[in-house]
């Protein structure tokens, strides 16, 4: 055989060889771990008692989902290899579940106690105590996990069957000072031609509102007069209660102009994202054209007004006269308007009464119950602050004795995800207690700087290069009162404080997980209110009410050509950024 004939024959048996010894399987793909939570957080035993710990790997379709225990004080107590906790003797311990993959941990603190413990004696001449209010307290419940993808409207293509509100005055409120507008008498037209906002279980739907008594002010501080003021916000006080565009029934209204948000959707993503991580309240709002006198103002959010109602609103109900310990509403706000307000000793915040509103600066309420009721609440927050600033830790001692903390975690990651600019404890921050709560955060408000919405954030807040996007801690790294020469937030507050408590960070990173698959629905949301609110957001664009949609370049944040290319940066800014998060809370 010549050369030519052994090379052919040595290549088709190679040939033949490679076809037979072809592997007939599939590659499996490989799902790292990206986090794990441990329940629960905190537990308290006696001597010889035992626990099972439960940790929860995610995500739930990880390859290697293998944990390893350890305990930081076996003296204490000790667990085994399938998270066992036996408690040994009276002391605390820290119980950590790490991942094999990736080395994620997270936390349980056992509290140890002897059964040999003695009973506290009763003292034989006890000093009057006020009698404890019925019951225990409060828990809010997980209300976002039944949440859908998105609202289900009747869309409409033309805009001249967008529901639109129409507002007559004999003249426009006037701006008195920072904050402070007049009321004016006027009527007020609800109209939806169309029915978009009908469920079609609702009977009682009003297309037409017909005219309606009301009083209007402006409201907003700085974004009162920006881009010129070619657009304000505003709020409406109804004569009566009405239901509107099928919200419940109200006499309080706000139209949100957004005139600084160019693609009009930021506080409609913020207050979808309060209902996912369930928050207290999470007041409602539909898209509306709006018109003043006949006259085309532009595209508006109607929103509900904040208001105190136990069931229906802000959930507290106000303390009532004779009494200290009743429902309180406050806002933390460095603006200078009327509001009576105190500054906390700890971190100098601003705080305003909302509810009760004890007057104003000009003309306060300075009666006795006023007096005992400012003293209380007063009292209250600066405990909490003086508390968290000593690192008092300790869940049944320390801040967390005053302070609701599952409120506290669900305002964080709706902050921190927005990266909202006036999110940091410093405006628009809402307080309340009530008589069977601590101090906790009822809602969020005021998201139009937020989701890369700000040019100047990395400057103005001192942000390393580079984490001033969809990457980089924000809210957990800027408190401060962003007064007295701490522009930049550098000082710490409540948030830089609480992410030193290890129980805290655990809770974090538990609430995370739970959540974490609700803000995955988020792009969706924002694409279908795209589509629902197209015709009156193409009306805003080319009636010259929305100029940052409608410049001259496609510069972002600060320049778009349209506002679907503004909706479109921001939808990019928010999965980033949630992609971050998710990465980075399940590292701490």
């Amino acid at each position: 055989m010549n050369i030519r004939n052994i090379r052919l024959l040595a290549i088709v048996t190679l040939a033949f060889a490679g076809v037979s010894c072809k592997p007939d399987r599939i590659v499996e793909k490989t799902v790292s771990v990206t986090g794990v939570a441990v329940s629960p957080v905190t537990a308290s035993l006696e001597i010889g008692e035992t626990l099972q710990l439960e940790a929860t790997v995610s995500p739930a379709d990880a390859t290697v989902r293998d944990v390893e225990w350890s305990s930081n004080n076996e003296a204490a107590a000790t667990v085994d290899a399938k998270g066992l906790v036996t408690a040994v003797a009276a002391g605390n311990a820290s119980i950590t579940v790490t991942t094999r993959d990736g080395g994620y941990s997270a936390r349980s603190r056992i509290t140890v106690k002897s059964k040999d413990d003695p009973e506290p004696q009763p003292n034989p001449n006890p000093e009057p105590q006020p009698q404890p209010h019925p019951g225990t307290l409060r828990t809010w419940e997980d209300t976002g996990a039944d949440v859908p993808r998105h609202p289900t409207y009747n869309a409409v293509t033309d805009v001249k069957d967008f529901p639109r509100i129409d507002i007559t005055w004999e003249q426009e409120t006037q701006r008195l000072a920072e904050g402070e507008y007049t009321w004016v008498d006027g009527t007020v037209r609800f109209r939806d031609p169309k029915g978009m906002y009908k469920d079609d279980d609702d009977t009682a739907y009003e297309t037409d509102s017909q005219v309606l008594q009301m009083r209007i002010r402006g409201r907003g501080n700085t974004s009162y007069d920006a881009e010129g003021g070619i657009k304000h916000s505003y709020k409406i006080k109804l004569a009566e209660h009405r239901k509107v565009f099928g919200m419940k029934g109200d006499k309080d209204w706000i139209l949100l102009a957004d005139v600084q948000d160019p693609s009009l959707l930021r506080n409609a993503v913020a207050l979808r994202i309060s209902r996912l991580v369930s928050m207290p309240w999470t007041p409602k709002y539909r898209a509306v054209e709006v018109y003043f006198n006949g006259n085309y103002g532009g595209c508006y959010l109607l929103v509900e007004g904040k208001e105190v109602d136990r069931e229906n609103k802000i959930p507290i109900t106000v303390v009532g006269p004779g009494e200290t310990d009743g429902g309180y509403l406050l806002e933390i706000d460095n603006k200078g308007d009327y509001d009576r307000y105190f500054r906390t000793e700890t971190f100098q915040k601003k705080i305003k009464f909302k509810e009760p509103e004890f007057g104003d600066r000009y003309n306060p309420d300075n009666s006795a119950d006023a007096v005992a009721q400012i003293d209380y609440i007063t009292g209250y927050v600066n405990d909490v602050e003086r508390l968290l600033k000593e690192r008092a830790f300790d869940p049944e001692t320390g801040y967390q004795s005053k302070l609701d903390l599952y409120t506290f975690i669900g305002n964080y990651i709706v902050q921190e995800l927005t990266m909202n600019v006036d999110g940091g404890m410093r405006l628009s921050t809402y307080f309340a207690k009530d008589k069977d709560t601590k101090l906790f955060m009822p809602m969020v408000w005021d998201f139009d700087l937020s989701l890369g919405n700000c040019s100047y954030i990395g400057n103005d807040f001192n942000l390393d290069y580079g984490m001033d996007g969809p990457k980089g801690w924000f809210i957990k790294i800027r408190g401060g009162s962003f007064e007295n020469g701490d522009w930049d937030g550098s000082q710490k507050s409540y948030y830089q404080y609480l992410f030193e408590d290890p129980l805290f960070v655990a809770a974090l990173k538990e609430r995370w997980n739970l959540v974490k698959p609700r803000l995955d629905m988020i792009p969706d949301f924002i694409d279908k209110m795209a589509e629902y609110n197209k015709p009156a957001y193409d009306h805003n664009v080319t009636a010259r009410k929305n100029p940052r949609a409608a410049r001259w370049a496609y510069n972002p944040p600060d320049n778009f050509t349209s506002w679907s290319e503004a909706v479109a940066y921001m939808k990019d800014f928010y999965t980033q950024r949630l992609a971050w998060l998710d990465t980075e809370i399940n590292k701490l």
